[in-house]
């Protein structure tokens, strides 16, 4: 009897470590099974634990609306001053008599950008970890004269002039503001403000956890 209780109680002894055995066999075939199926985001319950994996959040549609709030970062400036002549008058004889000159120095500012604000669904395309944006063209956004560094410098009126032509010195403003602008335009304005909009647009998508950013 003593053979037999000492029998007895090996096989009982040996029971929980075949279960063991078992669920462990179970767990990686369940977790074998489960990456061949492409379920690598459930979690298995069991001996072998799989890290979850959160599915990416950020669709076309939220980076536009983050894209559109980016607006004002995309510009850049230029300041510019340059010196306009304005006369009145045909010929020479009119000149000398009735005729004026204005010398007007003038300093104004040109803001270019991209308008973030007309990105649309169609102009986003999400792939996985990349996402592709087309951006609007960069323009001129204003062009304007500092009032306070924009004066009249000299002027001269003819033999027979008395009183001052107005619409001559507006005329030189207008003048002084294509200057300006066709200045900016010549050193690059255009093309530092699609520089400054796509490093700033890229910063934020590399901030939402984008790898790969590109831009159309």
């Amino acid at each position: 009897m003593g053979g037999r209780g000492a029998a007895g109680k090996s096989r009982r002894m040996a029971g929980p470590p075949a279960l063991m055995l078992l669920a462990l066999g179970l767990g990686v075939a369940v977790g074998f099974i489960a990456g061949l199926w492409g379920f690598g985001r459930l979690p298995l319950v069991g001996p072998l634990l799989f890290r979850e994996e959160p599915a990416r959040t950020v669709t076309g549609p939220v980076v536009v609306e983050g894209v559109r709030r980016l607006d004002e970062l995309a510009t850049v400036r230029w300041t510019e001053s340059v010196v306009v002549t304005r006369e009145s008058g045909g010929g020479a004889l009119e000149r000398f008599l009735t005729g004026e000159r204005v010398l007007l120095v003038a300093t104004g500012r040109v803001e270019a950008g991209v308008d973030l604000s007309r990105i649309g669904r169609d102009d986003v395309r999400v792939e996985g970890e990349s996402v592709t944006l087309r951006l609007p063209e960069p323009e001129i956004l204003s062009v304007g004269l500092d009032e306070g560094r924009t004066r009249v410098y000299d002027r001269d009126f003819g033999l027979l002039g008395f009183r001052p032509d107005d619409a001559l010195v507006e005329e030189a403003r207008g003048r002084a503001l294509e200057e300006i602008e066709d200045a900016a335009r010549e050193n690059g304005i255009l093309k530092q403000a699609e520089r400054n909009a796509e490093a700033s647009i890229r910063s934020f998508l590399t901030a939402l956890g984008f790898e790969r950013v590109r831009f159309e």
